[in-house]
Order: C-alpha cells, then structure tokens, then sequence
C-alpha cells in the first residue's frame, strides 16, 4: 500500500512538473509569436544612405552581440550617417542608455521603443532609409518598415536550439529576402549549406577592439617552475558554450594535475555571480577593466567557439594568454594553426595538454606572436569601413 501511495506520488509529482514546464515554455513562445511574420520580402530599392536603424531584443548589459551592434553603429555614425536603435521589447529608454554605456562608454546613436518609432514615422520621426534585423526574432519588426531592410548576422542561430519550433523558425529567416551581411566567413558558409537564401550575404571581417586590450608583460619562461594554474574560462549558460562539459572536464584536470602537486585555480566569468558553477570561482559578468586584469593575472584561458567564434579569444589573445579551443568548434575557421592549444571535447580532461605546455614555453611565445601578427590588421575601424561600403554598393545598385 505504501509502495503503490508513493508511486502515485512520483507521478503527480512529475506531471506537475511537466505541465509546469509546458506553460513556461508557451508563455515564451507566445512572445516569440507576437509579430511573427514568416513572409519573404522583395527589397526596395535603397533612397538614401543618411539614417540607418538596427533592431534589437532589448538592450542588455554586457552581451557581446550588443556591444558589437553598438561597436558598428558608432562607425557608421563617424562615417556620417544618423544611427537609431530600436527596442521591440519593453524597455525604458532611460534603461537602453545605462545598459549601453555599460557595453561602450562612448558609443553614438540614439534609442527608441520599436512601436513608438513606427506610430510616429511622419510625426515625429522620419522613415529610416535602411533597417537592420539584428537576430532572427527582429526579422519579422524589420520587415514592417517598408524601406531597404538588411540583416546583420553574428551566428548561425538554428545552433542555439534543439530541433523544434525555435530552431526551424530561426533557420526560416535566412530565405526571407533581407540583404544579409555576416560578421566573419563561418555564417554565410553555414547558411548557404543549410539553407536556401533568396538575397545577398555579404561578409564583414571579425574584429576586436585592440585599444581596450593591450599585451600585458608576461614571462612565459616562468610557466615551467608553476605550482598554481590560473585558467580564466569564458561560461554562459547557451550550450554552444558547453556550460556543463566545461566544469565535467576541468574537474577531472583538478584532480589529474593534483597528482602532480600542481593546483588548478579555474575562474569562471561570463554569467552573472549568482550563476554557480562546480570545480571553480564564478567572478561574474566583468567589466572591460576587471577583463583585462583578469587576463593578466592568468595563466592560461578557456573558450568554446563551438558556433561563430566571440571576441573573448580576440581579446584574451591580445593580452598575450595562452588560449585553450576545441578543435570540433569554429577558432581553427578563424585563426592560423598554432594560436591556441587545440582540446577535444571527447577527452575527459586536459590536464596533459596544460603539462605539456608547461614544458613548452617557447611554444607558447611562439603562440602568441603568431596570434598578435594574425590579428595586427583587425579592427573595428576596418569592420565598420566594410560595412559601409556594402550599403555604399547597394545603394549604388538601386540607383542603376
């Protein structure tokens, strides 16, 4: 009778759980379906090229793809064109400003809420020449300005899903007509295998910003006397950033190097402090001064590229940190070989990788300097200049 009571239990229990995880998910997608336009667009010939508007989610403190929406809209306002970012989300403009200033201090351009801009076109605001989709879930807002619509991708976004809705509707908004410009090679190589895009797809180099991280002093020679590993590793809670394999793997490395009477201090940033993590220090998300004394204090750092590649790896390089990549991710699509120590996600730990390097300290100079004259042309100055001249092109194209 106990037995049968507590089976019972178990599978209301679980029921609830599952309807508990259903509503949530519906709740979610029923945000996603508000505007949802699934249309392919014919684009108009581009009028102008004085006002440009990217939209965005919302804008969020220290995400990456935000900084370098606002790293590009900057450019293209030194290059003399007028810069909005529209919210579609809602979010007080006050909020957009203090999260932006959090991204880049001196970024240029003004913010608005999407619905507020369009009921106001021909009040008070003007019909920008050019809207930019920013991620797949803006696509269906920038196809209801009847203007030049482009489409700034920054990753092949189908790969943040599991086969379903979310992954197939993400996958859609590549063949709905917008003018595609992607941030490195790697985008467009995947959405022409994946895909049957009906438009353009430009590409823009990857950059950094160097003037934020410099080369830090480091005696790479010393690194053959280490007890204490220090390993700065990049987490966020996607899985294309392995947020579980990661910790499984480093605390196999711990316990592996233990043996050896060396210690592994594994440092984890990337997520917010509340975001706990086995095996480490979570520090948070770090502004762009505590990054680069972080990378100073480090020995070695850690990211998983498994989709379009981050600036984290740009920047850890420029400091002149040893880089530790996966060789089933996208860093070998993006650097030169020998740049980064190349793991796999197969092994159980790297504990004979970071030996290895240990004993290697010529190697990991020689890392270094060729990672520093890969990235010596990049930045984003030059990135910004590209993208300007594709909407130079195509609007020279609408006027043929």
């Amino acid at each position: 009778m106990k037995e049968a009571f507590v089976r019972e239990l178990k599978r209301r229990t679980l029921s609830l759980m599952h309807n508990a995880q259903y509503l949530v998910g519906r709740r979610r997608m029923e945000t996603v379906f508000d505007g949802y336009d699934a249309s392919t667009v014919e684009n108009p010939p581009m009028k102008g090229m004085n006002t440009i508007a990217f939209v965005i989610t919302r804008m969020v403190r220290f995400h990456g793809g935000q900084t370098s929406i606002l790293r590009l809209g900057t450019r293209l306002a030194k290059k003399g064109m007028k810069v909005l970012y529209l919210v579609y989300k809602p979010q007080s403009v006050a909020e957009m400003k203090l999260c932006a200033a959090s991204n880049l201090p001196d970024y240029e351009g003004s913010f608005a809420s999407f619905d507020s801009y369009v009921s106001g076109i021909g009040k008070k605001y003007v019909m920008p020449d050019i809207v930019v989709a920013s991620s797949w879930d803006t696509v269906s807002y920038a196809k209801k300005l009847d203007t030049y619509r482009m489409y700034f991708v920054q990753d092949y976004e189908p790969y943040f899903y599991k086969f379903g809705e979310e992954f197939l509707m993400s996958r859609s908004t590549y063949s709905q007509g917008l003018h595609m410009v992607s941030l490195g090679a790697w985008n467009k190589m995947m959405i022409e295998r994946e895909t049957k895009p009906v438009s353009p797809i430009d590409v823009i180099s990857f950059p950094y910003e160097a003037k934020e991280y410099k080369a830090a002093e480091r005696d790479y020679d010393s690194y053959r006397d280490k007890k204490t590993i220090t390993l700065a590793v990049y987490v966020k809670y996607y899985g294309k950033r392995l947020p579980n394999l990661i910790p499984y793997i480093l605390t196999n490395t711990t316990s592996e190097l233990a043996k050896k009477g060396i210690t592994l201090d594994v440092r984890y940033f990337g997520e917010a402090g509340t975001y706990r993590i086995p095996g480490g220090r979570s520090l948070g998300q770090l502004t762009h001064e505590e990054l680069a004394k972080l990378y100073g204090e480090a020995d070695f750092g850690m990211v998983a590229s498994m989709s379009n590649i981050s600036l984290v790896p740009y920047e850890m390089q420029a400091t002149g940190l040893p880089l530790i990549e996966f060789k089933e991710g996208t860093y070998p699509f993006f650097f030169p070989e020998n740049t980064a120590l190349l793991a796999s996600i197969n092994d159980r730990d790297i504990s004979e990788l970071l030996l290895e390097a240990l004993e290697e300290p010529d190697r990991l100079k020689a890392m270094n300097d060729k990672a520093a004259e890969y990235m010596k042309e990049l930045s984003w100055e030059r990135t910004g200049d590209e993208f300007y001249e594709i909407i130079h092109k195509a609007f020279n194209a609408g006027k043929a």
